[in-house]
């Protein structure tokens, strides 16, 4: 076999454009900037035909000829879920997840993505590592695939945790596929060469479950913002009403009940009038379910305007025109380790923030030390209410300037600097080198 090229890379992601969303935008951040440092990359995705997901097309323009981009068919059982769901038959959707598609769904691509690596790998100098894109957890089974078959040594790059995601850890999963999975998360971390967690408590949550990753080459990667993707982005105009404005989905324990209460608390004591208060909501949602208990309030209803998925464009533009931006994480078992992806560009648009979070989490200390927003557990409906009237006021006296970030800390997040330590994490795993300590370089 030919020597492998050490700046060869495979970037394997199931979510890559034009699917649209956060993860996509990391994969395609992540595959352009190690391009542009050098690095000749082969990106394996699914193919978006059939998909069921939200779709952003402006997204390939970012990605330039040098990067080659295979792509093969997935079954998308989504499309099975959403038939379900409309014949009434939400408690057979749940089960086919907890039992029959394990860890994920995703897992259906398999065997059509082991065939593409196939066509791929044959007749040509093997890669020296794959980066692989978590979640969907299936898709590292890939790693294994090309370890044992080709020799190639793979890294994680985990954007969420696995068995320990606290979005799982609401759900009651069967006994027997939570011991599977547990095997299953073992099994690809023993074969793994390197490992990029999101954040220093996810990378400690995985090292008091698997103590030998200590010795494993690893980095602290967090999702980020491209400044290059603001310019030409005009902001809007102060106009007759306050606008706070939610980008991404509510979805399970992330209903806002809590500020709809902290807005009707505001309304009902005049604090602020029901004609100078806006929320726009872009993302995909079911009005019923963000709505909640408020769903027949039509003091709450008048004031919310939802808008959908939108391209990433269009959304960094509604965050530059809106007044304050809001973040929504409900406490609960290992919240504080969320880190969603939106706060990046949050802080890249340099508006305020009304963080309604775990006040002890990731997301609350990054809010606060970037000097941008104000915060408060999402049971603390006073607390809620007092951060709303405070960006309510700073509107009305146009001093909500006095929460411009700092921009030096803001700066460490940018979509360039983050790729350069996943291209630090390459090197290490290609050229051999003993793991940090610290997990940080």
């Amino acid at each position: 076999m030919a020597k492998p090229n050490p700046r060869k890379i495979l970037y394997i992601s199931y979510h890559f454009p034009p699917l649209g969303g956060i993860a996509s935008i990391r994969a395609q951040k992540n595959v352009v900037y190690l391009s542009k440092a050098g690095y000749v990359i082969h990106v394996l995705t699914v193919s978006p035909a059939l998909i069921h997901y939200q779709k952003d097309p402006g997204l390939l323009r970012g990605i330039p000829e040098s990067i080659n981009v295979h792509r093969s068919f997935c079954p998308d059982v989504n499309w099975l879920f959403k038939a379900l769901y409309g014949l009434k038959c939400p408690r057979l959707v749940t089960f086919l997840r907890q039992n029959l598609f394990i860890p994920d769904p995703e897992v259906l691509w398999l065997p059509f993505a082991k065939a593409s690596l196939r066509r791929l790998l044959r007749g040509q100098a093997p890669f020296s590592a794959a980066v692989i894109s978590s979640g969907p957890p299936s898709s590292l089974f890939l790693g294994m695939y090309l370890r044992r078959k080709y020799q190639i040594p793979f890294i994680i790059d985990f954007r969420d945790e696995w068995t320990n995601n606290p979005e799982r850890l609401n759900i009651k999963f069967p006994r027997r596929t939570q011991k599977l999975e547990m095997k299953q998360e073992l099994k690809v971390l023993k074969e793994c060469s390197g490992v990029a967690y999101l954040t220093e408590a996810m990378q400690g949550n995985f090292l008091s479950r698997y103590p030998f990753l200590s010795e494993v080459p690893s980095a602290i990667i967090p999702n980020g913002f491209d400044p290059s993707d603001f310019p030409g982005l005009a902001s809007k105009k102060k106009d007759d009403a306050f606008h706070l404005a939610y980008f991404g989905s509510f979805y399970d324990r992330r209903q806002p009940d809590s500020l709809w209460s902290a807005i009707s608390l505001l309304l009902k004591s005049e604090a602020i009038p029901p004609h100078k208060i806006r929320v726009d909501i872009f993302g995909k949602n079911t009005k019923s379910f963000v709505l909640g208990k408020f769903q027949y309030d039509q003091s709450i209803r008048s004031l919310i305007t939802f808008h959908g998925f939108v391209p990433q464009k269009q959304a960094l533009s509604g965050m530059l025109a809106a007044d304050a931006l809001l973040l929504y994480i409900p406490s609960g078992q290992n919240t504080d380790s969320v880190f969603t992806g939106k706060i990046f560009e949050y802080l890249g648009s340099g508006k305020p923030i009304l963080a309604i979070v775990p006040p002890h989490g990731i997301a609350a200390q990054t809010v606060l030390r970037a000097k941008t927003g104000l915060v408060a557990d999402y049971m603390d409906i006073p607390g809620i209410a007092a951060n709303l009237k405070k960006l309510y006021d700073m509107w009305e006296t146009d001093s909500l300037e006095e929460l411009a970030p700092d921009t030096e800390y803001v700066t460490t997040f940018t979509r360039e600097k983050l790729a350069a330590k996943l291209a630090g994490l390459i090197d290490r795993v290609v050229m051999g080198k003993p793991a940090d300590t610290k997990g940080t370089q």
